[in-house]
Formats: C-alpha cells, sequence, structure tokens
C-alpha cells in the first residue's frame, strides 16, 4: 500500500504549516536545536490530533553536530511516536553517521538517504551513487526520491524501476525553470508529468512505500487538496 502524507513542521520549523495539523505527516526538523525547543509541544500535539508520523526529516545540521544528540533524538521520536523512517541529505560525512545510526539507533529505524541533482554539491551525487552506497556499505539503508531534485533521465522507466527497489520514500513536488522546485505536484507550469508518475507507481512498478508532499510556503494552501488528489491516484 502506498501511505499519502504531507511535510510539516511545528515553531520555528513551521515552513510547511497548515491550519490544523494534518492526519499523516513528515515531521520536517530542519535545525537540531528547534527540535530541542519544540520536542515537548511536536509529541503533545501529535498525540492529540491523533497525527500518524510516517516519517522524519532530519536536522540539516545533523552531520556537523555529534552523532550521540541525533541518534537520541531519533530513538525519542521513535518511542513517543512509532516513526521508523528517517530523512538525512547526501552529505560529506553521512558514511561516519551510518555507522553510528547502526550503532546508536533503535533496530527498527531505518535510515533513508534523499537524491540530488548532479551539480548539487553533495557526497554522493545522484540515485545510482546512492544505490552502490547502499549495496557497498549497508545493505538495510534506503533511499528517498526528490522528484524536484533528480534530473529527467532518471525517470525511464527501467532506470527507475532498479531506483525504486531501495526506495522507501518519494518527495513528490513539481520543479520549471524560472518558477523554482517544490511547486505543487500538478503544476501546469511543471517540468515533470507527476500524475502519470503517480499512477506508475501503482500500475506499472508495483511500489509501496511513503509519499511525502513537499511545497514552498507560497503553495502550501495546496497541500491537503492535492494529497485527497494523489490518494484517488494511487489508492
Amino acid at each position: 500500500m502506498i501511505n499519502i502524507s504531507v511535510s510539516y513542521g511545528f515553531g520555528d520549523d513551521n515552513r510547511y504549516h497548515t491550519e490544523n495539523v494534518p492526519s499523516s505527516i513528515q515531521l520536517a526538523l530542519y535545525k537540531y536545536k528547534n527540535y530541542v525547543k519544540y520536542q515537548d509541544a511536536i509529541f503533545k500535539s501529535v498525540e492529540e490530533n491523533n497525527t500518524k508520523l510516517r516519517v522524519t526529516h532530519l536536522p540539516l545540521d545533523t552531520l556537523k553536530l555529534p552523532e550521540e544528540n541525533i541518534c537520541t533524538m531519533i530513538n525519542k521520536i521513535f518511542e513517543k511516536t512509532g516513526c521508523v523512517k528517517y530523512v538525512i541529505h547526501p552529505n560529506k560525512g553521512v558514511n561516519h553517521f551510518v555507522d553510528q545510526f547502526f550503532f546508536r539507533c533503535h533496530s527498527q529505524t531505518k535510515l533513508c538517504i534523499e537524491t540530488f541533482g548532479w551539480k548539487s554539491n553533495k557526497y554522493l551525487r545522484s540515485p545510482i551513487e546512492i544505490v552502490e552506497f547502499i549495496l557497498i556499505y549497508q545493505p538495510s539503508l534506503q533511499m528517498v526520491i526528490d522528484t524536484s531534485h533528480i534530473e529527467e533521465l532518471w525517470f525511464d522507466p527501467k532506470i527507475m524501476s532498479l531506483l525504486l527497489r531501495y526506495t522507501s520514500v518519494i518527495h513528490l513536488s513539481n520543479r520549471a525553470k524560472g518558477h523554482g522546485q517544490h511547486l505543487p505536484f500538478t503544476s501546469p507550469v511543471g517540468d515533470l508529468n507527476l500524475v502519470k508518475f503517480a499512477r506508475d507507481l501503482k500500475y506499472k512498478y508495483k511500489w509501496d512505500g511513503d509519499i511525502i508532499l513537499e511545497y514552498m510556503p507560497e503553495h502550501q494552501h495546496k497541500l491537503y487538496k492535492n494529497a485527497k488528489y494523489l490518494e484517488s491516484l494511487v489508492n
């Protein structure tokens, strides 16, 4: 089954804030200090709103901080919410963090490495490099395909079929030259046909996992409506 969620932040991480806490979310943590500041409020809100925390996006400063701090955070989030999947960017130092993750974090938690464009200043610069890293370094790692970040060539059915074997989470949003990234996935100016891609995930690739809608703040008002439409496409 494909699960649909929206990315949602609390407090100073409220880039994706909407009027009400959604029923299913990716917890967006962009700075570790914000997690420390708001953790009690986050757990309380998730519990009171009966929100299912499907995925947690780790802070962008994760690899600059002591691994013990991040792993303690992951373990607490898992214990409080049952969230299993944790997303990290493929920056330099991720291999050392992977070692610490498997040493310090709960055995049921999963670390998922997000894709970025080839021109990005990242340690792992393509989905294929991430797959190779998984196969060689730690087979229980998983991948996150971010449709706003990867090049169109990776949508070739033969390649995508391979990538999806290692993919547990998809960050779904469109992009367009002159309009930026993280547009609504149905955007009429978008470069990618993500309606077809969403259908293909179910009917062509037989994929199951978590799809997260990740939009820029100016498009956040479309999150709920788009999530409902996406559910009609894949379920």
